[in-house]
């Protein structure tokens, strides 16, 4: 009996002991910020800028390596645009003529005598339309699309389709129309050159006119 009460206050006297060791023990402290350990950052990943795509061309070998080649155009779309040009001078549509021409467009007319003839294309066309009615030709059939002569770069020409054009000079989507006019006269006046030659120029998904040659001159 003795034994057991002895034993009995060792164990609460180590009990005892325990509970003031634990509320004597500080708590841990986790140091942050300045004064802390020096934290590790992640490495750095190198991350390639997007390349930007190779410019469009119309042809390339295989020695050019990654290229970027725009789809060819028919020559039916140079018409398209030809044919638009004479539908609005037909009905003196003129006011937005310039969007059929390139910004350097240039008219090469001659001929004896008559009016200068100005620097851009689409100008000329204004000045013959203040000069001439073209409404009278409405309903007329100006030329026949059949009998359009079509040029390209990489035909293999024995002459020029004008003399005042240069084979080497052109562009490999360039496209060179040789219009054969049928209504060129009504009474008196004369509204076309017999023939006019019409070098386009690509943009974008059409073309545009960068040249027109014609034996025209306003009297």
């Amino acid at each position: 009996m003795k034994r057991a009460f002895f034993l009995h206050l060792a164990l609460t006297a180590t009990f005892a002991s325990l509970l003031a060791a634990c509320s004597s023990t500080t708590a841990a402290v986790f140091p942050t910020g300045e004064g802390g350990p020096r934290l590790r950052r992640p490495d750095g990943v190198v991350i390639d800028p997007e390349s930007a795509p190779p410019l469009p061309r119309d042809r390339a070998s295989a020695e050019d390596g990654i290229m970027t080649l725009r789809s060819p155009l028919g020559p039916e779309v140079a018409i398209d645009t030809v044919r638009e040009l004479f539908r609005r001078v037909v009905a003196r549509d003129t006011s937005s003529l310039s969007e059929l021409f390139t910004q350097s467009a240039q008219p090469i007319s001659y001929g004896p005598g008559g009016y200068g003839v100005p620097d851009r294309a689409w100008d000329w066309w204004v000045q013959r339309s203040n000069r001439l009615d073209y409404t009278k030709l409405s309903g007329e059939v100006l030329f026949r699309e059949a009998d359009i002569e079509v040029f390209r770069a990489q035909d293999a020409l024995e002459t020029p389709p004008h003399p005042a054009i240069r084979t080497e000079a052109l562009d490999d989507s360039d496209v060179i129309l040789r219009v054969t006019m049928l209504a060129g006269t009504n009474g008196t006046d004369r509204y076309f050159g017999d023939v006019i030659v019409f070098w386009l120029r690509r943009d974008a998904d059409t073309y545009k006119i960068y040249r027109q040659l014609e034996d025209f001159q306003l009297q």
